[in-house]
């Protein structure tokens, strides 16, 4: 028996599939360190806020906490932009497969 050729419909079709997983991957990833970023940022706003508890601002200064924050907020607005980076190539992607199953429909017509 003679195997059959895949349907190049079919490779494109999953090629397809593939490019949206990783763009729906990809756009969570996203999700997940900016929304950790912001809560770094927000831990930050609320010891901003503890003016009148002069003393635990310092201890928490001295202890390098702020540093550590403000050290983990640069960190992840950096993976942020990394992530932005590879969902605009993952979108890329995911783009020229929805072209090349449109283009494939048209050959057909």
């Amino acid at each position: 028996m003679s195997k059959r050729k895949p349907d190049l419909q079919k490779i494109v079709s999953l090629k397809r599939q593939k490019a949206e997983q990783d763009h729906a991957i990809a756009q969570k990833e996203l999700d997940r360190v900016g929304a950790e970023a912001q809560r770094l940022v927000e831990t930050l706003s609320h010891l901003d806020h503890q003016r009148e508890d002069v003393r635990s601002l310092m201890m928490s200064h001295q202890n390098g906490h702020v540093t550590k924050l403000l050290r983990d907020i640069e960190a992840l607005q950096s993976s942020v932009s990394e992530k932005e980076a590879e969902l605009l190539g993952v979108r890329d992607v995911l783009k020229r497969a929805f072209d090349s199953e449109d283009r494939l429909k048209r050959m057909k017509d």
